[in-house]
């Protein structure tokens, strides 16, 4: 060993960073050896540990973290480099709980019953949390007779009771809601982007992303993993990585984008790259099927060990998330079913669906909800949603039965109280398990799970949301109504917005009310709008940074949000119109065309989209009455002025905020404008925080400066407003939130 490399061995064997097990502090790393090596400190997750040694303790709830911290020692001409694990400890909980909730649930005689798992809290701060529960006696009660049943429950930490009053009733039946929608939108290519529009260029992009990606490259870990030839294809990359635990996800995510590609173009090379793709995924369950230590049904790209793992209680990092990547892969099967009509992705997707409910099955309720509740590693995705789905095209009612196995009482319950107990919850973990409370209503009818998403939707929208209508910070809902202390560059996940939009969109298809399209809006101009690549690698923001002087930053490295970013550029004309038996309603202001052949309708929206105030529909139709319903938005002052043919229509909205323009259509002219002008909103926490908006649009300062801006609202001098431009550097925006005196 030559004398440079002693001297590294040396300072390697002397460096001491202490108790690395159990971390809570900052950590010292020194820049250089006792004897004279430098020491380059490089961290695998700097939200945790920067390379400087600031901590970061994860939130509580979410479990301890270890990190991977490398150590480059040099010396002359000589390097080496050694690998620490630290294991950070997640924040204490500190809470102390005050108050419990009591619940109240009914039922019918001679029916088994489990409790919830999960009940509501109030800490002394006044947060409100949901806390798991053991009732006395168990969670499993069947009652013969008619009665009031009470029950007492223990939570950790406190010895307060919980309470819970089952009310027996001879004539109890379910409370239902009508599933039929009462609006409809245009998922089958009806809708088409005209070009010039930021969302066409974003769409463009992405198809020529989509037709590069090399289909035996996404088939890759699938073959691996199923003993078969991988045609030579390089291996995955980033968090689909051939020793990655969530490899497949992204493969999954490819299907859906793909099979939206198809519906949106009708390109029939898309269409061959999908039957290609699922033909080989049929090869690869047949293949599945005949090796040890796999069971009949099984489609993935590893092994089952993760799904046995998660079943022993093995937390993140050993394993990643099994369901949420099966989700994905199902998802994207369906999705090749629905919109490209592939009868084998619904084979293959019904025979993995019967191997989820036979494994499911076989599990206590009380291991499922340890399951569900497991931070990351117990993330399913909206595998209920999926089951459910399943159910809907085969009638089986396995499928429906497992779609309830994913019910997860500690989001669940405090929905269905109406209790806002979103607080330490992983934003994207939660969102699309709401999503598949939707659905199991429309497969049930059951009043219970609409009232779930409603209220979920409600709370979110009116207290978690950010300006661009982003949630979350490090992933994380936080206390209601408190983002404006956390405005940092790891806001808005973009995963969470997708499912975010999916949930609006569902909602509003029973309840067409403007509000809906307003979130929708928001969230679909500020935020999906600008987290593409302006180059053609299919990447998308994670984040979305609102911090003064943030800017986007593109990953390439598989992640979620490269996975819902390829699907979301094919998706913003699924929010554009809608209908219902009388009416065509117009919801986005956006540069589009409609051809509506129930009613004989075609509609072109030209929209400027540096003029957001204005809209053009050119309306042609076969001298059917028809009502036209252009949504009025939040942010319109006073009411629309409203031209039909060059004359002026005077209306008013309706009860659901909507302008309804009732005639004969034949070839006409619609022009509409939203009196508006510059306006700010701000934080309720930190009602000084705010940002400038003007019509749809949350306004940006470009400037590289770091910190608030302070400004005189009243000071016309110092705010104008200039005309509105999409202003890129080098590939980013910059943006300002603006302090308001």
């Amino acid at each position: 060993m030559n004398a440079d490399l002693q001297i590294i061995e040396k300072d390697i064997e002397e460096l001491y960073l202490g108790n690395l097990k159990t971390v809570e502090f900052d950590l010292h790393l020194p820049k250089e050896g006792t004897n004279g090596s430098t020491i380059e400190w490089i961290s695998e997750h700097e939200r945790f540990l920067s390379p400087e040694g600031k901590v970061t303790r994860p939130k509580r709830g979410v479990g301890d973290r270890k990190v991977m911290l490398h150590a480059v020692f040099r010396y002359g001409n000589e390097q080496k480099e050694k690998i620490y694990e630290v294991n950070i400890l997640e924040e204490p909980d500190e809470t102390k709980v005050i108050e419990i909730y009591p619940l109240v649930r009914k039922c019918a005689p001679e029916r088994k019953v489990y409790l919830p798992q999960s009940v509501v809290v109030k800490t002394v701060k006044g947060q409100i949390l949901s806390y798991p529960v053991s009732w006395d006696g168990g969670n499993e009660k069947q009652f013969e007779k008619e009665g009031k049943y009470t029950f007492f429950g223990s939570v950790e930490g406190t010895e307060i009771k919980a309470q819970i009053t089952v009310d027996v009733e001879e004539s109890y039946v379910i409370p239902q809601k009508n599933t039929k929608c009462s609006v409809n939108g245009f998922i089958k290519g009806e809708v088409k982007l005209l070009p010039g529009t930021v969302f066409w260029e974003n769409r463009q992009r992405d198809i020529a992303y989509l037709k590069s990606v090399d289909a035996d490259q996404i088939l890759y870990n699938f073959r691996q993993a199923a003993g078969l030839d991988t045609k030579g294809a390089d291996a995955m990359t980033g968090w689909d990585s051939p020793d990655g635990n969530l490899r497949g996800h992204t493969s999954g995510h490819y299907l859906s984008a793909v099979a939206l590609c198809y519906r949106e173009t009708g390109d029939k090379g898309i269409l061959q790259k999908i039957q290609y793709l699922i033909e080989s995924l049929d090869a690869c369950q047949k293949a599945f099927e005949g090796k040890e230590g796999f069971h009949p049904g099984y489609i993935g790209a590893y092994s089952e060990e993760q799904f046995d793992l998660l079943e022993q209680g093995a937390k993140y990092p050993e394993i990643w998330a099994p369901y949420y990547t099966l989700h994905k892969i199902l998802a994207g099967l369906l999705d090749c079913y629905l919109y490209a009509g592939n009868e084998t992705a619904l084979q293959i997707a019904l025979k993995s669906g019967r191997w989820v409910y036979n494994r499911l099955s076989k599990l206590t309720p009380e291991l499922r909800a340890s399951m569900w509740n497991t931070y990351i590693a117990g993330e399913f995705g909206g595998m209920n949603e999926t089951m459910a789905r399943l159910y809907e095209i085969s009638g089986e009612a396995c499928y429906l039965e497992c779609a309830k196995m994913f019910d997860n009482d500690k989001l669940f319950v405090p929905m269905e109280e109406r209790k806002d107990a979103l607080e330490r919850l992983h934003a994207n973990q939660h969102i699309p398990q709401i999503l598949g409370s939707m659905e199991i209503f429309k497969a049930t009818g059951e009043k219970r799970y609409y009232d779930i998403a409603e209220f979920f939707w409600k709370a979110v929208t009116e207290s978690h949301i950010y300006v661009n209508g982003g949630v979350g910070e490090s992933e994380m809902f936080l206390a209601p109504d408190s983002i404006g202390r956390k405005i940092t560059k790891d806001t808005a996940e973009s995963c969470a917005t997708y499912n975010m939009l999916k949930l609006t969109r569902e909602l509003y298809q029973y309840d067409p009310k403007a509000f809906y399209m307003d979130y929708y809006e928001r969230a679909v101009w500020n935020h999906m709008a600008g987290t593409f690549d302006k180059a053609i690698t299919g990447e998308s923001t994670y984040f979305f940074p609102l911090n003064p002087g943030a800017q986007r930053e593109f990953l390439f490295e598989n992640s979620c949000c490269h996975g819902t970013g390829m699907e979301s550029q094919m998706k913003y004309t699924e929010g554009i119109y809608f209908q219902d038996a009388e009416s065509i309603y117009v919801n986005l202001f956006v540069s589009s065309e409609l051809f509506c052949e129930e009613k004989g309708l075609t509609i072109v929206q030209n929209m400027d989209e540096k003029e957001p105030d204005k809209t053009v529909l050119h309306i042609k139709g076969e001298r059917k009455r028809e009502n036209v319903k252009i949504r009025k938005p939040h942010w319109c002052e006073g009411e629309a002025q409203i031209w039909v043919n060059g004359e002026a229509y005077s209306i008013e909205t309706d009860q659901n905020g909507y302008y309804n323009i009732s005639k004969e259509w034949e070839e006409d002219e619609v022009e509409v404008h939203f009196p508006c002008s510059l306006r700010t909103e701000s934080t309720k926490d930190c009602p000084e925080v705010g940002a400038f908006i003007y019509g749809p649009y949350v306004l940006a300062v470009v400037s590289d400066q770091e910190e608030m801006l302070t400004l005189n609202a009243t000071d016309t001098e110092r705010i104008q407003l200039l005309p509105l431009c999409f202003v890129d550097k080098e590939q980013y925006h910059t943006y300002h939130k603006i302090k308001v005196l």
